[in-house]
């Protein structure tokens, strides 16, 4: 059981020759004193009281600002007694010290970009650089505290999310973000958890079901036989998005990433960005047909005219290039589907749903596909990879190539 109560530290005297008035903590026998910012001469402290004597000038005030401190210090002690069986006094400390400073949702989302980008976590950074955007646009530019994020504010920003047509996926994303933002502020001492509005509000109620896209072998076949002009960027989307089906799936980010030590004797041996795990994918000639294409027409480590090794240097230019990179190929992609009679939203994600949904209606099992995909545990793969020889897994894959 910890306690609390404010004293005059007279074992340390300041240039003025007065004496700090602190919060003393005494938590498992041990004592932590932190400054409440004010000082005073012994002369004029009342030990006993433990407050100014009457007769200090500024007597009235000091009174008012340490009940004030005290009763704070007390309820942040409450607090994290009822939150954690046990805390730290650096913990504390830190928190008092939040506690007794304002900072704003914005400000302290800028905050968590910066942590993130010092981390190499660009990709993380970039998911709270969105919901700044969005909360931005929502209140006009206008920032807020954490206690103006009530349950109100919620069912608005909700409301004006589904006036703009975002779907349930986007809205649960920027949502969870929000309460991983305020939790966090909770934690470092910004925001109180009195005021938290996710108890009521259920992010829950989003449906997050992945919408299946997938076209059919002909519609992959209308993109195949599409006539691009060799060089041209509609040419290199193309063949992005024909590899990526012909690669077992293999997203954009992975693609994007990929260099000639990569390929070895008809095989890439990659690392999954979303993973982290090893993926070997044994390919098709029409796919390394692809690849001896820019083998033969750049002068890269990277196989596909996305990244380039004297530019894109560091993790923050590599997600950006990515991510402008992946806006253009799907523009590509939409605009051959329209000239062969494609109806369907046709995006890069379509290459990889449609080569597990052509496995799947040729008769592959899904232990097979889940295997291709990389999908599974780390320990599942190695199973599967021992289950399945790679000549096993190359001919599943043969169903993609139509007999002539």
């Amino acid at each position: 059981m910890a306690s609390i109560k404010v004293i005059l530290y007279t074992s340390k005297t300041l240039s003025n020759g007065e004496h700090p008035i602190v919060i003393q903590l005494i938590k498992d026998r041990k004592i932590k004193k932190i400054s409440i910012g004010h000082s005073c001469k012994a002369e004029q402290w009342d030990f006993k009281a433990n407050l100014p004597k009457k007769k200090h000038p500024q007597y009235r005030e000091l009174e008012i600002l340490i009940e004030k401190k005290k009763n704070e210090a007390k309820a942040l002690l409450l607090t994290l007694e009822t939150e954690k069986n046990d805390f730290s006094f650096i913990e504390y400390e830190k928190k008092y010290h939040n506690k007794n400073k304002r900072i704003t949702v914005f400000t302290f989302l800028d905050k968590i970009v910066e942590d993130l980008i010092k981390a190499n976590r660009v990709g993380n950074s970039d998911v709270y650089k969105d919901l700044k955007r969005k909360l931005s646009r929502h209140t006009n530019g206008k920032d807020l505290t954490f206690s103006e994020i009530d349950q109100l504010f919620l069912n608005k920003l909700e409301q004006d999310f589904r006036e703009r047509k975002m779907s349930e996926v986007s809205m649960s994303t920027y949502f969870r973000t929000l309460r991983a933002t305020y939790n966090k502020a909770i934690s470092e001492g910004y925001a109180k958890r009195t005021d938290y509005p996710f108890e009521i509000f259920k992010i829950a109620k989003f449906n997050t079901k992945t919408q299946k896209r997938a076209i059919s072998q002909d519609d992959i076949e209308k993109i195949i036989n599409f006539s691009a002009e060799i060089g041209s960027k509609l040419y290199d989307s193309k063949s992005i998005f024909i590899f990526s089906y012909y690669a077992w799936g293999i997203n954009f980010n992975d693609i994007a990433k990929l260099e000639w030590k990569n390929f070895h004797e008809g095989t890439l041996n990659y690392i999954r960005s979303k993973t982290k795990k090893p993926q070997s994918v044994f390919l098709l000639p029409p796919a390394i047909e692809i690849m001896e294409y820019y083998r033969e027409y750049r002068a890269d480590n990277y196989i596909f005219p996305i990244l380039d090794f004297k530019v894109h240097t560091t993790p923050v230019s590599i997600k950006y290039r990515i991510k402008k990179m992946m806006k253009q190929v799907n523009k590509d992609i939409k605009y051959i589907a329209q000239q062969v009679g494609i109806k369907e939203d046709i995006t890069t994600y379509v290459a990889r749903h449609t080569f597990a949904t052509v496995m799947k209606r040729n008769g592959t099992s899904i232990t097979i596909i889940k295997d291709l995909l990389g999908h599974g545990t780390e320990q599942e793969t190695k199973i599967y990879l021992d289950d399945f020889a790679s000549d096993t897994l190359y001919k599943a894959t043969e169903v993609l190539i139509r007999k002539s």
